[in-house]
């Protein structure tokens, strides 16, 4: 298969998360955040996930998409609506279709989500609430578009896209589109083990740090029945962890002691909260 030949994929074939952060992530800390992001909503992945994010500003969002394909080179249909574009603007823009809407910010692709036949005021209400954006121009799009914007990107077959074939990489990928379309390609090599103990897949990843105390602590929260309520970073690793049992509780901070920081302890509603803060 050659460059010429990019599946364009819907993107509600995407699965979707999105995460809160107090700032942008550094680069060198993407890794992390994404992996660790990924493991606290329980996302196992597969050998054939290809996995996007992008970071909007206003709000300090990261949405992240993933998408179960065994295509090497790809797109989602999001992508190409950049066709629509003759010159370089400074705007924001939507494109509504019947399956999703498509948020550009300066003719770059900024986030997309799936429409279930919301009316327009609701999905520009959803975007200045959730997002914090105001949109400036607004795309009705229909399939007879689509198609033609897919066969102009096609022609024009944009370098811009970075798109891997994974038979030329190990065991599996991530690879990232990045704010403002400025492409941040990384390929992130582990193995993983899978084990089946109490109808529940334990997953097992060899990461590039193999004392990475958050996935440890994950491990012994996942083992001390412990909830781990929030998860936000900014510069380090903030956690609020619940459970109903106090032991569970003591045992976890028996195990860490000195390892990390305790910021606030106390009883809600009859469950014990704790706030700890890791260096990353």
């Amino acid at each position: 298969m050659t460059s010429s030949d990019i599946s364009i994929i819907s993107p509600l074939l995407c699965k979707n998360l999105t995460i809160q952060t107090a700032e942008k992530i550094q680069p060198s800390n993407l890794y992390n955040f994404l992996t660790t992001s990924l493991q606290i909503n329980d996302i196992i992945l597969d050998i054939d996930d290809k996995i996007f994010y992008y970071y909007i500003s206003e709000c300090s969002i990261y949405e992240i998409y993933i998408i179960n394909t065994t295509e090497q080179y790809i797109i989602t249909q999001a992508d190409v609506f950049k066709e629509s574009y003759s010159k370089d603007l400074s705007s924001i823009d939507l494109f509504i279709t019947n399956d999703y809407f498509v948020v550009y910010k300066n003719t770059n692709l900024y986030f997309f989500k799936e429409n279930k036949n919301y009316a327009i005021d609701d999905i520009l209400s959803f975007i200045k609430y959730k997002y914090k954006i105001n949109i400036d121009n607004i795309n009705i799009i229909n399939q007879n578009q689509i198609n033609m914007y897919e066969k102009k990107f096609q022609e024009n077959k944009h370098s811009k896209y970075l798109i891997f074939n994974k038979k030329t990489k190990s065991n599996f990928m991530i690879y990232f589109i990045v704010y403002l379309s400025i492409i941040l390609s990384a390929s992130i090599y582990y193995n993983y083990i899978q084990n089946k103990q109490d109808n529940k897949i334990q997953s097992k990843i060899i990461y590039k740090k193999n004392n990475n105390i958050l996935f440890d602590i994950i491990k012994l929260c996942n083992q001390n029945k412990l909830k781990i309520v929030k998860l936000k970073y900014q510069n380090n690793y903030y956690l609020q962890i619940s459970s109903k049992n106090k032991k569970s509780i003591d045992k976890f901070l028996q195990h860490y002691k000195n390892r990390i920081k305790i910021k606030n302890i106390y009883l809600n509603d009859k469950m014990y909260i704790l706030e700890i803060e890791i260096e990353s």
